[in-house]
């Protein structure tokens, strides 16, 4: 079975080593690992996809949750969440292809950001099946190139009362000059 975890883990040099090999130890392949700040720079959210049946994902959660660099750990697959990828693809534009490119990137309602006269990269971030669907269509065209974050996800419920939890465990977070959202 498929498995969704979210991580909260401290932000610090070897925490995806340890992360991993605790799913390694298990046998466990990792399948899709992205990882960035959250709101807290101390803090970073892990997106981890597995797949391995429910007793051996469970040991290797346990295992993971008794890290010291783990401060939350919970399992999507039993719950509503919302999931993305984020996918760039350089597609080869030849003479009477755009239209049909361009119908394909409003299809899926993926942005333009690049255009020459022998590319036009495209820019989708979705739910997997919508990124394997916008690949499927762009195929005849000629992929030049193309990069795919892997997945990342939140859980659709409200936990406030455990994400002021996990606050007290971590020491206070400074934004950089402007705070969040600032560039």
């Amino acid at each position: 079975m498929k498995h969704t975890l979210s991580c909260l883990v401290k932000n610090q040099p070897g925490v995806l080593a340890k992360v991993s090999e605790a799913f390694a130890s298990k046998g466990i392949s990792i399948e899709s690992l992205a990882v960035g700040e959250t709101e807290d720079t101390n803090v970073s959210r892990a997106t981890i996809v597995v797949t391995g049946d429910d007793r051996t994902v469970a040991e290797a959660e346990r295992q993971c949750e008794g890290l010291e660099v783990v401060l939350e750990l919970e399992d999507l697959a039993s719950e509503e969440f919302f999931a993305r990828e984020l996918l760039l693809i350089k597609v080869r534009v030849r003479p009477g292809t755009i239209a049909r490119i361009m119908q394909v990137s409003e299809l899926f309602q993926a942005r333009v950001v690049g255009l020459s006269d022998k590319t036009i990269t495209l820019e989708l971030a979705a739910e997997h099946r919508a990124i394997d669907g916008m690949l499927r269509m762009v195929v005849p065209f000629g992929i030049v190139s193309m990069a795919r974050s892997g997945q990342i996800a939140v859980s659709a419920r409200d936990n406030v009362a455990e994400e002021i939890e996990i606050e007290a465990r971590t020491p206070p977070h400074t934004w950089p000059t402007g705070g969040p959202g600032s560039s």
